[in-house]
C-alpha cells in the first residue's frame, strides 16, 4: 500500500510540475527608436527566467510581427541559437508609439505511463502509451514600445485569447504608482492571478516574480517598484480539449512595456 501511495503522489506531482514549469514568451527590442520606413529589431525570448533567454522555441509554431492600422502584420522570424532567441524585424509605417506582438501556438504535453511525453493523446496512445493527461499549451506576447502621453493606441486589443490591456498608459507609469490593466479571457473579464516582474529583479532563480495579484472583473492593479522593462503576465488552466488530442487547454499571456 505504501509503495503504491508512493508512487501516486510521485505522479500527482509530475502533473503539476508540468504547468509551472513551462516556458514564457516574452518579446525584447533592440533599441527603443521607432521611425517610420526604418527597419526595427526585435526577439522573442523562451525562458523561466524574465528576459533572460534560454532556449529557441520551434519555429514552425511561433509568429511575430508589428500589429498596426488594426491588424498584424507578420514578419519573417529566424532562430539565433547563439543568443538563444528568435530574430525578427519589422517597419514601422508610423513614427511614435509601436506594439509588437508574439505568439506560439503550443504543443500538446502529455503525462504517461513512461513519463512525459509531446504529442497528441490519440498519437501516444497508438504507439502503446497509456496517457494519463494531455494538455496544449498557447502562449501570447505583446510589447508596447515607445510609448508617449498624447497616443491613444496602447490600449489596442488585438484579440488573443488571453490578453492584457493597459489601462494605465505605459508612457505615465511612475515608479512607487499602481499600473492598471484589464484582462480578457476569450473576450470576457477574467478573474484569477497576476504575476509582474522587471528585467534585473532575478536572473539567478526560475519563475519568480517582483509582485503578485489577483484580477477581479478583469481589472488588476500592479504597483510599481522600479524603473525598467516590465513584464505584466497572467495564465489559465484547464479550459477545454480537443477530443483526441488533449484534455485541456493552457494560455499563457505576457505584456511588456518600459517605464522610465
Amino acid at each position: 500500500m505504501k509503495t503504491k501511495t508512493t508512487a501516486v503522489l510521485a505522479l500527482l506531482a509530475l502533473v503539476l510540475a508540468i504547468p509551472a514549469s513551462a516556458h514564457e514568451l516574452s518579446i525584447k527590442a533592440k533599441s527603443t527608436e521607432v521611425k517610420a520606413g526604418v527597419p526595427f529589431e526585435a526577439t522573442v525570448q523562451s525562458s523561466h527566467k524574465f528576459i533572460v533567454p534560454e532556449e529557441v522555441e520551434d519555429l514552425s509554431r511561433v509568429k511575430a510581427g508589428i500589429f498596426e492600422d488594426g491588424k498584424f502584420k507578420e514578419s519573417k522570424i529566424t532562430g539565433n541559437e547563439k543568443d538563444l532567441c528568435i530574430d525578427f524585424t519589422v517597419t514601422p509605417a508610423k513614427d511614435g508609439t509601436m506594439l509588437l506582438i508574439a505568439t506560439k501556438d503550443g504543443e500538446t504535453w502529455c503525462v504517461t505511463n513512461e513519463g512525459g511525453k509531446s504529442g497528441a493523446r490519440k498519437k501516444l496512445e497508438g504507439q502503446g502509451l497509456k496517457v494519463l493527461s494531455a494538455t496544449k499549451y498557447d502562449k501570447y506576447a505583446k510589447a508596447i514600445l515607445n510609448a508617449s502621453k498624447d497616443d491613444k493606441n496602447f490600449a489596442t486589443v488585438v484579440g488573443h485569447p488571453l490578453e492584457i490591456i493597459p489601462v494605465t498608459n505605459p508612457a505615465d507609469a511612475k515608479v512607487g504608482e499602481y499600473f492598471d490593466v484589464k484582462i480578457l479571457l476569450n473576450g470576457q473579464p477574467y478573474t484569477g492571478p497576476v504575476w509582474a516582474t522587471y528585467d534585473g529583479f532575478v536572473t539567478l532563480y526560475e519563475n519568480t516574480y517582483a509582485y503578485y495579484t489577483e484580477a477581479e472583473n478583469g481589472v488588476a492593479h500592479v504597483k510599481i517598484t522600479a524603473p525598467g522593462l516590465w513584464g505584466v503576465r497572467a495564465m489559465q488552466a484547464g479550459l477545454p480539449g480537443a477530443e483526441g488530442d488533449y484534455d485541456s487547454r493552457s494560455l499563457r499571456s505576457f505584456l511588456l512595456f518600459e517605464v522610465e
